[in-house]
C-alpha cells in the first residue's frame, strides 16, 4: 500500500520551482501528462489541436509556478493558422483548464500551429485591481518561442523556454512537460550562456520522463551548482464550472430570456473551459422564472 502511494505521488503531474544557490538564476520545470490526457479527451481533440493546448497548459502552469495561493495565469494566443484560438488558465495551486477554436480555411501562408497573430499573458494577482497584461506578435506561433520572447521582451527577463507534448502514434497525448529558467539581476551574459548551453545540451523533456526522472531531476540537470526547492505543487485539469454557477449567470438574461429557452427546449449549458454538459430540468426552469418575477416585485 504505502509503495503504491509513493508510486502515486512519483507519477502524478507535479510543478517544480527552485532557485541556484547562488541567486542568479529560478526556474520551474513541471510534468503535465495527465493534465494534457485529460484536456484531450474533454475536448475530443485531434493530434495537432491537443499539442497546441497542451502547450499553452504546460505553459501556463510553469507561469503560475511563480506566483502565490490562488492567483492566476492567463495565457491566451490567436493567429491565421490550424488553431486560431487557444486558452489556457492556471492557478498557482495547480488548478489547470484550457481550450481552443480551430480555422476551418487557415491562411496557406501559415507555417505554424497559430501562424501570424498575438499572445497576451495576463496576471491575476492579489494586491492589483486589473489584471497585469502584456501582448506581443506571434513570432513563431508554438507557444514556446513566442513565451520566451514574451518574457524577455515585455518584461526584460532574460529567459528560456522549453515545452515537449510529445504524441502517440494514434494521436493521443504520450508525454508531456515544460521547463523554464530565468536569470535573476547579477547573472552575467557568460552565467546566461553557460545556462542556456546546459538547457541545449538536455535531452527531450519527453524522454527523460520516459527514463523515470521528475521535475526536480530536470531542474537539477540544468542550474548550475546547488539548487534549492521553493515549492513543489501537484497539478490537475480541473474546473470550478457548476450547475449553480451556470444558473447564476443565466439570472443576469431576464425573465423573457429564459422563457424563451425553455420553449426552444434549449436547455444543455456546455463550460467552454472544460467540456463540461450540464442540463436544466422543468424544475431549473420554474426556480429561475420565480426567482426573476420575485426581483420584478
Amino acid at each position: 500500500m504505502h509503495d503504491d502511494l509513493k508510486r502515486q505521488f512519483k507519477e502524478r503531474d507535479r510543478v517544480v520551482r527552485a532557485i541556484s544557490r547562488n541567486g542568479l538564476f529560478r526556474a520551474a520545470a513541471v510534468k503535465s501528462t495527465a493534465s494534457c490526457k485529460v484536456a484531450q479527451e474533454r475536448h475530443h481533440l485531434d493530434a495537432l489541436g491537443a499539442m497546441a493546448l497542451g502547450r499553452a497548459l504546460t505553459a501556463s502552469s510553469l507561469m503560475a509556478s511563480f506566483l502565490k495561493g490562488e492567483e492566476r495565469v492567463i495565457i491566451e494566443a490567436d493567429g491565421n493558422g490550424p488553431i486560431a484560438f487557444v486558452y489556457a488558465e492556471s492557478l498557482q495551486i495547480g488548478e489547470v483548464r484550457g481550450y481552443l477554436r480551430v480555422h476551418d480555411e487557415p491562411s496557406p501562408e501559415a507555417t505554424s500551429l497559430l501562424g501570424n497573430g498575438r499572445l497576451k499573458v495576463s496576471r491575476i494577482l492579489f494586491d492589483n485591481r486589473e489584471p497585469v497584461t502584456g501582448i506581443v506578435e506571434l513570432k513563431r506561433g508554438d507557444i514556446t518561442t513566442d513565451l520566451s520572447h514574451y518574457l524577455t521582451q515585455s518584461e526584460q527577463i532574460p529567459s528560456v523556454v522549453v515545452i515537449d507534448v510529445d504524441m502517440n502514434t494514434d494521436g493521443t497525448v504520450h508525454q508531456a512537460a515544460g521547463l523554464i529558467v530565468q536569470a535573476m539581476p547579477g547573472a552575467t551574459p557568460e552565467d546566461i550562456f553557460a545556462t542556456y548551453d546546459a538547457m541545449t545540451d538536455l535531452p527531450r523533456l519527453a524522454s527523460l520522463l520516459e527514463e523515470g526522472c521528475h521535475p526536480d531531476d530536470i531542474l537539477a540537470r540544468v542550474l548550475p551548482g546547488d539548487i534549492e526547492i521553493v515549492a513543489s505543487t501537484p497539478v490537475d485539469f480541473f474546473c470550478r464550472c457548476s450547475m449553480d454557477r451556470f444558473k447564476a449567470a443565466l439570472m443576469t438574461l431576464g425573465y423573457d430570456e429564459i422563457a424563451s429557452m425553455e420553449e426552444a427546449g434549449h436547455n444543455e449549458l456546455i463550460c467552454q473551459y472544460c467540456n463540461e454538459h450540464y442540463y436544466l430540468t422543468g424544475d431549473d426552469f420554474s426556480d429561475l422564472k420565480s426567482t426573476l418575477l420575485a426581483q420584478r416585485n
